[in-house]
């Protein structure tokens, strides 16, 4: 009995037919990895850990050093200043926030404004401490977008410039990549 419920249960799922693939249907390819795409986050990465931020301030840095202006007594106020403290130049600061905006452009995704942002900063402060790691960052940038000669432009000059960066030798990997 019990046998004879499960083939009448049974019969009509076997008995349909078996899903054909009609010319409607449609194959998606899925791109699972892109070599350029873990070269490019991971420079990407490591640049960031280089640059400054524009929240960060002097007195944030686990090493101080600090000193004590003229000759102090004991009855008046003590009051230590922070060497090489940028958080009150305005010049500075102006310059990080440019440099900042091209950042966070590129830590969205926004490739295009982030290469529009670096080229600003590169021609607006050509003496820039940061002049190096805007380089890189537009390199990456114009990388990414697919732009291989501006970027390979970008990254040679970069690589003349700054022979002695802490990313040079990811400078010329991507360089090799893009050839």
């Amino acid at each position: 009995m019990r046998i004879l419920v499960l083939i009448i249960f049974l019969l009509p799922i076997v008995l349909l037919p078996a899903p054909q693939a009609s010319a409607q249907s449609v194959i998606k390819k899925t791109e699972t990895h892109n070599v350029f795409k873990g070269v490019f986050y991971s420079i990407w990465s490591k640049l960031r850990s280089l640059n400054p931020h524009q929240r960060q301030s002097a007195k944030a840095n686990v090493v101080y050093t600090a000193g004590i202006r003229g000759a102090e007594s004991t009855d008046t106020l003590i009051q230590p200043y922070w060497k090489g403290d940028l958080t009150n130049d305005k010049q500075f600061q102006a310059e990080l926030k440019q440099f900042t905006l091209a950042q966070q452009f590129m830590d969205k995704g926004e490739l295009k404004a982030s290469v529009k942002a670096f080229s600003d900063f590169i021609n607006q402060y050509a003496s820039s401490e940061l002049m190096a790691n805007a380089l890189i960052g537009k390199g990456i940038s114009l990388a990414g977008l697919g732009k291989n000669a501006e970027a390979s432009v970008t990254l040679k000059q970069f690589i003349e410039d700054n022979p002695t960066h802490p990313l040079i030798m990811d400078a010329k990997q991507i360089l090799t990549q893009l050839n």
